[in-house]
C-alpha cells in the first residue's frame, strides 16, 4: 500500500545524455575489478577444441591426428587424442520487476531498476554475453517480441530503446514467474532478479531458479518512503497492484511497527540469500545507480 498522491521524477528522461558515458565508466570498472577472471569462470564441461587441456581418450580411425598426445603415445605405444574445454557465451538473463509496486517512488522506482538492468546488459553486451531481459508481474510474457534476446556491444540502443518501452502495471506473482522460467528449456546462466519482492513466496521463486541450475543474484531495490515513511494521521492509502484504496490511521506506535516489519523483512530475504550461495545487494533509489553496480562488482563478486 502506497500514499495516494505522490510527486515524483517518472516524467524526466530515461536514459539521459550522460546516460552512455556512465555504462561506459562502469565497463572500465568493471574490466579493472575482474581483471581477466571472467572467461576463467565460464568453462564449459564439454569436451571440445580450445586452449585449456582437459582430458584424454583413445585414438579412434577418423580423429584428427593432430590432436595426438605423442608424448603418451612414446610412453604407452598407445594412440590417445588431447581434449580441450570449450569456452562458451556467458546466457545473462534479467528478469525485471515490472509490476504494479515498482511504479512508485522518489526518486522513481522503475526508473532506478532499469538503469541496474541496462547497466549490468551493458557490462554483458560489452563482454560478449548474450543478454535477455525478461519483464514479469503476475506473469511472464508471452511471446518473443515481449522479451529481449540480444549479443554484442552495438545492440546497447537495442536494450535501451526495449528498457524505455516497458510500463508497469499489475500484480506481482514473483514465486510462480520464476518457477516457470526455471522449469523452461532456457540454457543455464546467471539469472538476475530484479525487483522490490514484495511476494511472500518470494523465496520460494529464487530457490526454484537455485534447483534448477541457475546462478542467482537478487536486486532488491526499495524507496525511500517505504525505508522510512514519514506519514501520520488519517490517510488514503492505494494499492498500485490492485487500485484499491483503503483509509488508516496511522499513529507513531504503528509507524514504527511498520519499520520494524519491513526491516525484518529485508534482513530475512537478505539472510536467507546469503545462506543459499544467491548473490544479494539491497539498493535504495535516493543513491547514484552506479554506486550499486560498483558495490556488486566489488564486494559481492557479481560476474566473477
Amino acid at each position: 500500500m502506497q500514499p495516494a498522491a505522490t510527486t515524483d521524477d517518472r516524467t524526466q528522461p530515461l536514459f539521459d545524455d550522460d546516460f552512455l558515458e556512465t555504462l561506459e565508466y562502469l565497463h572500465i570498472i568493471a574490466r579493472k575489478i575482474l581483471s581477466g577472471q571472467m572467461k576463467a569462470e565460464r568453462r564449459s564441461r564439454q569436451k571440445g577444441i580450445s586452449v585449456e587441456f582437459a582430458d584424454h581418450r583413445p585414438y579412434v580411425p577418423g580423429d584428427d591426428f593432430r590432436f595426438i598426445d605423442w608424448n603418451l603415445f612414446f610412453r604407452t605405444e598407445n594412440l590417445f587424442l588431447k581434449l580441450f574445454e570449450e569456452e562458451e557465451d556467458l546466457y545473462i538473463y534479467l528478469l525485471l520487476d515490472c509490476s504494479g509496486s515498482v511504479d512508485f517512488g522518489v526518486p522513481y522506482k522503475f526508473h532506478y531498476l532499469r538503469r541496474i538492468a541496462a547497466a549490468i546488459g551493458y557490462l554483458g553486451l560489452a563482454g560478449l554475453d548474450r543478454v535477455y531481459i525478461v519483464p514479469f508481474n503476475a506473469t511472464l510474457p508471452k511471446g518473443a517480441a515481449n522479451m529481449l534476446s540480444i549479443r554484442g556491444k552495438g545492440k546497447v540502443f537495442t536494450m535501451l530503446r526495449f528498457l524505455e518501452g516497458l510500463k508497469p502495471g499489475g500484480p506481482t506473482n514473483l514465486s510462480n514467474c520464476m518457477k516457470t522460467f526455471a522449469a523452461s528449456k532456457r540454457k543455464r546462466g546467471l539469472a538476475v532478479v530484479l525487483s522490490d519482492f514484495y511476494d511472500e513466496a518470494a523465496i520460494a521463486g529464487l530457490n526454484a531458479l537455485r534447483y534448477q541450475k541457475f546462478e542467482v543474484f537478487a536486486v532488491h531495490c526499495v524507496s525511500p518512503q517505504e525505508a522510512q515513511p514519514e506519514l501520520l494521521g488519517d490517510l488514503r492509502l492505494l494499492d498500485t497492484e490492485t487500485g484499491r484504496f483503503r483509509e488508516v490511521t496511522l499513529t507513531e506506535g504503528l509507524l514504527r511497527r511498520y519499520r520494524e516489519t519491513f526491516s525484518s523483512y529485508c534482513d530475512g530475504l537478505e539472510k536467507f540469500c546469503r545462506k543459499s550461495a544467491i548473490g544479494y545487494v539491497r539498493c535504495r533509489t535516493d543513491l547514484p545507480f552506479q554506486d550499486t553496480i560498483i558495490h556488486m562488482l566489488r564486494k559481492e563478486r557479481f560476474l566473477q
